[in-house]
């Protein structure tokens, strides 16, 4: 006798998650400095069953140091997005990239990212 599937119709959802969209990013940044800055997005689960994305510089020509730029963190769901230790949350993705680009594209970003621009250059 055959085992009867109790599972039913999985299929992966259409929605493009946060990692997604931080690794999309981060992408990005490399090209910009020719290489000399990049983006990396490394992920850990939290014992609370979070999922937690740091997003990171790191300056290859610099023994590859490594500047942790921001920490999200969101449940199974997705969405909410948190930033640990504030109150920033995201309800969706629309809510999340506009969070993100203008983190990205911050007075305070720029300055961390040409900072370590002209240590890799020294």
């Amino acid at each position: 006798m055959a085992a009867r599937d109790f599972w039913g119709d999985v299929q992966a959802i259409e929605v493009k998650t946060p990692l997604a969209i931080l690794r999309e990013q981060a992408s990005m940044l490399g090209p910009k400095t020719k290489n000399l800055v990049e983006a990396r997005v490394e992920t850990a689960i939290a014992r609370d069953q979070q999922f937690v994305h740091r997003f990171n510089l790191v300056v290859p020509p610099l023994d590859n140091y490594i500047y942790e730029l921001f920490t999200i963190q969101h449940g199974i769901d997705l969405y909410p997005v948190k930033v640990p230790g504030t109150t920033q949350e995201s309800r969706d993705e629309a809510e999340f990239t506009e969070w993100l680009r203008l983190r990205l594209a911050s007075p305070e970003t720029r300055r961390i990212v040409n900072n370590l621009v002209a240590q890799a250059q020294s």
